[in-house]
């Protein structure tokens, strides 16, 4: 029998030579986007989907969930492929039934061996791979003015995880992540995190009655604040929700659940007139105004998205979850190879040219050999990002709530120490609560 298998994966070059070396009884066709695989699905009708993870415009998790949800092909198989082994993503294809997880890069012995016992029926369980889990100064808080009539980018958040308090925190501030865009005429908002609460209240009396909020991902960090937006309790606005296509639930169906009576007064029926959800994808732009955002997958548990903010000339990357260097704890460039640097060159391509990029680093080099996995980076990876990509100003956010105020102006120092033994000029700052961005052409 003549068995068919569709290929969705930027690497399918790589793929189909080797599976095509498998002999006759394999028909192969390959795809290396969203929108080609779906084209190309329907009309192959394939007996078996190898599938990125990250496949670029579409996610592969939401082929999967498109898969399997569909009674017309249940005896499809679906493997995904993937550089990072994040304890999430194997939980998430479990769940959505399916039939394996390739970790990238796999041996051309070990493919045909998967691909072998799926058409024989004697494939194991997905491989569960073990993730490690183990998990002075006198200080005055400085919050710059807000600008009237001006462009800017404002951090109304700068923690992750969760929000913290108390005075060793008052310098760079504990809430999580919240970001505001403005020009003279537009207003466009990333992200939902505890921050967006004083935000709501800076903009409810403005004339901005049509509110876009863009997602990164869904993370509890990023939303938390949302049932506490002002605007959002205000009949005259009305407020556009953009987030990646989810793994569970639909966007709507994540944000109904904020509203569930036993966490909150406010019932969902009673705001859901005045929102309107979109989905974001990779590999996307969108328009909002003079605004322009630009999209990428971010490397973190879940459907993930980074952006490009195209505003008064200036080019500015947002980032702030993203595991740069899977594995890696060297910041020697002998020890890095191509193998380890492969999966990333698209980023690095999408962040290069930037005039600024925000972009997190949770961890020091020492923290980061226990949380290989957890989705975030160590400050010697994102050091080596900046050359790689070779920007010029970095900012630091997504703070870990552990770092208190003196931690983080300790683990500065090591920022700037990391960047001149790689010998590379770049400015560092670390975003801090209240803190902006003037820009001016």
């Amino acid at each position: 029998m003549l068995h068919k298998i569709l290929i969705a994966d930027p690497a399918q070059e790589w793929l189909s030579h080797i599976l095509s070396e498998a002999g006759n009884e394999l028909e192969i066709r390959t795809c290396t986007t969203g929108v080609t695989f779906l084209e190309t699905f329907y009309t192959f009708l394939p007996h078996l989907v190898i599938v990125d993870l990250m496949l670029p415009e579409m996610h592969g998790i939401e082929i999967l969930k498109r898969i399997k949800g569909d009674s017309k092909y249940q005896h499809t198989g679906v493997m995904l492929t993937s550089f990072h082994s994040m304890i999430q993503n194997y939980n998430s294809a479990m769940e959505l039934q399916a039939d394996y997880m390739i970790d990238k890069p796999c041996t051309p012995h070990k493919l045909l061996g998967i691909i072998s016992a799926f058409f024989s029926h004697t494939l194991p369980p997905i491989p569960i791979h073990k993730i490690q889990r183990e998990q002075i100064l006198h200080l005055h808080p400085h919050k710059a003015p807000l600008p009237e009539k001006a462009s800017y980018i404002r951090f109304w958040g700068t923690r992750g995880s969760n929000p913290v308090s108390g005075p060793e925190y008052v310098r760079f501030g504990g809430n999580t992540p919240s970001l505001e865009i403005r020009t003279e005429q537009d207003l466009l908002l990333i992200d939902a995190g505890s921050g967006i609460r004083d935000l709501g209240q800076s903009i409810s009396w403005d004339n901005h009655q049509e509110i876009s909020i863009l997602f990164s991902h869904t993370h509890l960090d990023h939303l938390s604040g949302f049932p506490f937006f002002y605007p959002l309790h205000q009949a005259e606005h009305k407020i556009s929700i953009w987030a990646p296509v989810g793994f569970e639930k639909t966007t709507e169906e994540t944000f109904a659940d904020l509203f569930a009576y036993a966490y909150f007064p406010v019932a969902f029926q009673d705001i859901q007139p005045r929102l309107f959800f979109h989905d974001l994808r990779d590999s996307r732009t969108y328009h909002f105004g003079s605004i322009q955002i630009c999209t990428h997958y971010a490397y973190h548990p879940g459907s993930t998205l980074c952006f490009i903010i195209h505003i008064q000339g200036k080019k500015i990357a947002y980032v702030t979850d993203n595991e740069f260097l899977f594995g890696n704890q060297t910041l020697q460039f002998s020890k890095i190879d191509g193998s380890l640097l492969d999966p990333y060159r698209s980023f690095i391509s999408f962040i290069s040219g930037c005039d600024i990029v925000i972009h997190e680093a949770q961890y020091t080099q020492e923290e980061y050999a226990s949380k290989i996995g957890w989705g975030h980076s160590s400050l010697t990876n994102v050091a080596l990002l900046m050359k790689y990509a070779n920007i010029k100003h970095w900012i630091v956010t997504h703070h870990d709530p552990k770092h208190t105020d003196t931690f983080l102006l300790e683990k500065e120092k090591l920022h700037i120490e990391a960047l001149e033994t790689i010998e590379h000029d770049c400015l560092v700052e670390f975003a801090y609560d209240g803190m902006i961005l003037s820009l001016r052409q």
